[in-house]
């Protein structure tokens, strides 16, 4: 997947959260500010707010971190995605304690509610079928830019294995409908995966219960 960076005039989590990519993802400098620009500008017009994709950012740089250092190898297999604390983990590793780890490293961070955990156990899909998801994932965010009626700032693809992962915030059902059509179109997609949760929904009020619990609770002991 995509990953996408912040510049480092803002907040000290945030600062955090963008040195903390720069070194597991090797970017080169001029990589980093042209990337850190674009985000910077699409996280301030999402519908979870520029705070919120601030402190996704930082607990999926520490969920990678965590992994990386429990594991080197399974880091490179894995992929994740955090919006609103809740963790998508994909990816393909060697064994099932491998994948037991990952979804531990996940429930050992802060501001986490929930863990989706769609990692499977076996052989890595290779380079090739690497750069296939990656094409994917592009592929899908062009055509969510171009379709006036989706706010595509708010989804975030997640190919593995020619499985498409989505997470985001929809407006409604109609808006999630269409972005579920345009991944099922999508060359070389074998299945649609929607974790997405529609923005008004009882479940993201849920999860938004979830987060505003966990603030008071770190709120309470700081």
């Amino acid at each position: 997947m995509t990953r996408r960076l912040f510049p480092s005039a803002i907040p000290a989590t945030l600062a955090a959260a963008f040195a903390g990519m720069t070194l597991l993802s090797g970017c080169t400098p001029v990589g980093v500010v042209v990337g850190a620009g674009a985000v910077a500008g699409s996280a301030a017009m999402q519908e979870r707010g520029f705070q919120q994709v601030v402190t996704d950012k930082a607990t999926e740089v520490a969920i990678q971190k965590k992994v990386f250092d429990a594991d080197p190898a399974s880091f490179r297999r894995l992929e994740v995605t955090v919006v609103e604390g809740r963790v998508l983990l994909s990816g393909v590793v060697p064994t099932v304690d491998d994948r037991i780890r990952a979804v531990e490293a996940c429930w050992k961070t802060d501001d986490v509610v929930e863990v989706i955990n769609e990692v499977l156990v076996g052989e890595d899909a290779g380079m090739v079928d690497n750069a296939y998801d990656a094409k994917i994932e592009a592929a899908l965010d062009v055509d969510l830019t171009l379709d006036r009626e989706i706010n595509a700032v708010n989804y975030i693809p997640d190919a593995s294995g020619g499985t498409l992962y989505l997470m985001g915030i929809a407006q409604n059902q109609a808006e999630l409908d269409r972005v579920i059509a345009h991944a099922r179109n999508v060359e070389r997609v074998r299945r649609v995966v929607s974790h997405v949760q529609i923005k008004d929904s009882p479940e993201r009020q849920e999860t938004l219960k979830r987060l505003a619990e966990l603030a008071a609770k770190k709120d309470a002991g700081s």
